[in-house]
């Protein structure tokens, strides 16, 4: 893969789900990195928040039997979650918002001991800004966007 000066781009991680049969192995840098802040992301995380990177489809390998659960954002939008259908925990993702791509549960990365240093998960920006708990503060370099 190359980052289109010439320069072959070999970063590669591994997300997995919390038993280890789900994964999915990235290339590359992610295209973008956000938070979620809408009521259904913070359903599905189980937090304030989600966290995902999104990365080319074929960018992607996905390893493991998984469930599909797609629903309609407060954007309008579609976003189909795929889950371990063993621990239940959502890896990545399929989104009307992102056609091409494949989104990763960032947090997925954490069995890589170099995601918690790797600035490139760093989020960009956090949608549905107008809807994060009273608590969450802003995060320095991260744009906030009210809406999506």
């Amino acid at each position: 893969m190359s980052d289109g000066a010439g320069i072959v781009n070999t970063t590669s991680r591994v997300a997995r789900c919390g038993c280890g049969a789900l994964t999915a192995a990235v290339r590359g840098e992610p295209a973008t990195v956000y938070l979620c802040a809408c009521r259904n992301c913070q359903i599905k995380s189980g937090s304030a928040f989600s966290y995902a990177a999104v990365f080319a489809a074929d960018a992607v390998t996905l390893n493991g039997a998984h469930n599909a659960y797609r629903y309609t954002g407060e954007s309008g939008r579609w976003i189909e979650n795929r889950f371990c259908p063993a621990c239940g925990t959502a890896v990545f993702f399929y989104s009307e918002g992102f056609p091409g791509m494949v989104g990763i549960a960032a947090g997925c990365f954490a069995d890589d001991a170099n995601s918690v240093h790797d600035a490139s998960l760093m989020p960009q920006r956090m949608y549905w800004a107008e809807r994060k708990r009273d608590w969450v503060g802003g995060f320095e370099g991260c744009e906030q966007v009210a809406r999506q």
